[in-house]
């Protein structure tokens, strides 16, 4: 990625990030603090800009799911199952990055039902702790990033997670959005400029008159694109292999 002087008007916002929430989640109080001391300790764990909430009551951490980033859940919980508690997460925070930490393994297919980041064994805490903690930060601090466009004549800071898609049309893109107060936006800055500045953020040019953000791809076919919104969109045959393999190392980058 170039530094903020790549196109005028068209740039990333070096901006602090807010705060990440986290949530450790088990029934065993014994574990669940020394699963927040171990996360505490590591190297990426920054304190001002990291709240970490230890739960070992599960009817009590449904009221946080709202504002949590980052959970580590068990599955046994007792009474409760952990993945059915994390269908309730779901239906709170769809975007929250869900980590099982639990010794129940033939419950890992289950994950891929609530969108499960990662599979943490709890013997093999010590050794993989720290690269999923690192991954799913990384994950969060993208979510959070933002992008500034020169739209209709004002530079508009645009958070890259609502950018859907971006459509060619004649000398203007059109930028498709969601979730913010407008479904979309106009630029004069090139599709190639905008390719450039936005591939590194899972942004795929499908087709020279499309570039898409792979985190709204569904399936991607040689005789178009399905997107999670549920538009389709043309694919260009010649990029397609290409653009097949790239879509496919990006989604087991996403996945446990």
């Amino acid at each position: 990625m170039k530094s903020d002087g790549l196109y005028k008007g068209c740039k990333f916002i070096s901006l602090g990030g807010p705060m990440v929430h986290i949530l450790v989640c088990d029934d065993d109080p014994l574990f669940a603090k020394s699963m927040s001391e171990k996360i505490k300790n590591l190297p990426t764990y920054a304190p001002k800009a990291i709240d970490l909430k230890c739960f070992c009551d599960v009817e009590s951490i449904e009221g946080a799911f709202s504002n949590c980033d980052i959970l580590f859940l068990d599955i046994d919980l007792g009474a409760k199952n952990g993945i059915d508690l994390a269908r309730e997460l779901r239906r709170y925070n769809p975007d929250c990055v869900l980590i099982f930490v639990t010794n129940f393994k033939e419950f890992a297919p289950e994950g891929y039902e609530v969108n499960a980041f990662r599979y943490l064994s709890k013997s093999d805490i010590d050794k993989k702790l720290a690269s999923y903690f690192t991954d799913a930060l990384d994950v969060c601090r993208r979510r959070q990033r933002k992008v500034e466009i020169m739209c209709e004549g004002e530079s508009i800071p645009i958070q890259v997670q609502s950018l859907v898609y971006i459509e060619s049309q004649g000398r203007e893109q059109r930028l498709h959005l969601c979730g913010g107060p407008r479904d979309h936006l106009f630029t004069r800055t090139t599709m190639s400029q905008l390719e450039e500045l936005l591939s590194s953020q899972g942004f795929l040019r499908i087709h020279k008159g499309f570039l898409v953000n792979m985190y709204y791809l569904q399936t991607l076919q040689s005789t178009g694109a399905k997107l999670t919104t549920g538009e389709q969109l043309p694919v260009g045959a010649r990029s397609y292999r290409a653009n097949k393999q790239k879509f496919i190392t990006w989604q087991a980058q996403q996945i446990w």
